[in-house]
């Protein structure tokens, strides 16, 4: 009986000890197909002239671009912000138009924004009258010379409450 006792905990031991011996390696992980050292990057495409920085240059552009979007039929004004490479537009829509010609119209805006100036990046468009009279404001106090980044934050709240309709 000794010996059986003895022979099973010998068993036990032996199973126990190939257990941990195998279940406490590190896990082995296949090898990467392509390894990073090895991958190569993706080429950019050709870099674009970048908007100017000049407020001078950048006023310019912007009215321009507000000549360009009050040309769009349905439209009786425009106000353009330029920050960066992002154009926030403005637009005074003639009075009775339905939900589906306004969405019309802000497309129509930014395309032909867009093609104006093709170094901007996001085009938002709003038709909504508070958001038009923080961009003349904003355009306002830009013309007088206060750089853009004063308007920051006002910028952001509005990039916030849009989607561009244009990237």
């Amino acid at each position: 009986m000794k010996i059986i006792k003895k022979k099973t905990v010998l068993a036990g031991i032996l199973v126990l000890g190939i257990m941990l011996a195998t279940g406490c390696t590190a896990l082995q992980k296949p090898a990467p197909q392509n390894p990073p050292s090895t991958q190569v990057p993706e080429t950019a495409a050709p870099s674009q002239e970048p908007m100017p920085t000049d407020p001078a240059e950048v006023n310019k552009i912007a009215s321009n671009l507000t000549n360009t979007a009050a040309r769009v039929p349905g439209v009786n004004g425009s106000t353009v912000v330029i920050a960066g490479t992002t154009a926030y537009v403005g637009i005074d829509e003639k009075a009775g138009l339905e939900k589906g010609e306004t969405e019309r119209i802000k497309r129509d805006v930014s395309n032909e924004v867009k093609k104006a100036e093709p170094r901007l990046t996001a085009v938002y468009v709003s038709s909504d009258p508070d958001m038009i009279t923080r961009l003349r404001r904003i355009a306002d106090g830009i013309a007088a010379g206060q750089p853009v980044s004063a308007f920051d934050n006002e910028l952001a709240e509005i990039a916030k409450r849009l989607s561009p309709t244009s990237r």
